[in-house]
């Protein structure tokens, strides 16, 4: 019977035995302690290079924190995966099936979600070129939605109505966007009166409104460096005189502050209606006139 050739017992209990084991140990502890170092040492770096980065831009601040956010968000992910895979490799694994199943199953992703990569890619270009940011007032898609921008996202985009109703619509529908955020907005309304009304006294009222409005509500109206109301409400001219045969259509124009431009809208409106009734003039309002002629008139 041939004898049993092996370690004993005995041999496992010494230090010769698991001192090579224990060398190898030590050394792939270190590498993964060496690993787990730079992959700290890394994020905290990304930040600052990043943060560095983007205050060299002239970007929004609303528009460079959301940047800002997604690249932290993406880089972190990206130093994870390596990280994860050069420790695996420290302990022999054989990452390149990993690398090649990995781009497979992102080619046949790709493939199948050919929505999502639109909608992520047109989500990024709309962060980056500041279409609108969270807080504005947007039109979508000419007017089928309109409200405040919760949250915009790389895939979708978040907006409460003005019925509080929160509308998710993907990145990639939106085609046409208007944006009533943007520092400055024109106040545009317009009126409609008889055709035998004297148009000086129209011009007359709205100057009226003009210096009362001035005076009462100031934070509505744009104002230059040095504190001048850039553009006053005044009378734009009669923009139409057919007007479905209501009567002359005139318009009012002024430039106002974005955050207030529906509150300058309504007030303008009001005290427009004061200022032609103190006037004497009459809103049109659809009427029908009836001509008789004599007996005598007719022979």
């Amino acid at each position: 019977m041939d004898r049993w050739i092996g370690p004993s017992f005995e041999d496992y209990l010494t230090w010769e035995f698991w001192s090579p084991y224990s060398v190898a140990a030590l050394q792939k502890l270190g590498h993964l302690l060496l690993i787990i170092v730079l992959t700290w040492l890394t994020l905290r770096l990304r930040k600052i290079v990043v943060s560095r980065v983007f205050a060299l831009t002239r970007l929004d601040i609303k528009q460079r924190k959301t940047l800002e956010s997604l690249l932290l968000s993406f880089t972190r992910y990206a130093i994870f995966i390596v990280a994860i895979l050069t420790g695996l490799s420290t302990f022999g694994v054989n990452i390149g099936p990993i690398i090649a199943g990995a781009g497979v199953v992102g080619l046949a992703v790709g493939f199948g979600a050919q929505t999502l990569v639109k909608d992520l890619i047109t989500g990024f270009f709309i962060i980056f070129e500041d279409q609108f940011s969270v807080g504005d007032y947007v039109s979508i898609n000419n007017g089928q939605i309109r409200g405040t921008v919760v949250s915009v996202g790389l895939r979708a985009t978040k907006i409460r109505t003005w019925a509080q109703h929160v509308v998710v619509i993907q990145n990639s529908e939106i085609r046409i966007s208007e944006n009533y955020n943007r520092e400055r907005m024109r106040a545009i309304i317009n009126i409609t009166v008889a055709y035998e009304t004297d148009p000086a006294d129209v011009e007359a009222a709205v100057n009226r409104l003009s210096a009362r409005l001035q005076r009462e509500m100031p934070h509505l109206f744009l104002r230059n460096e040095e504190g001048e109301v850039i553009e006053p409400p005044q009378l734009y001219g009669i923009t139409d005189v057919e007007n479905q045969a209501l009567g002359a259509k005139y318009t009012v124009v002024s430039l106002v502050n974005d955050q207030h431009y529906w509150t300058a809208c309504k007030e303008i409106r009001k005290a427009l209606l004061y200022e032609l009734k103190a006037y004497g003039i009459q809103v049109a309002y659809p009427r029908r006139i009836e001509r008789m002629e004599s007996e005598a008139a007719l022979r």
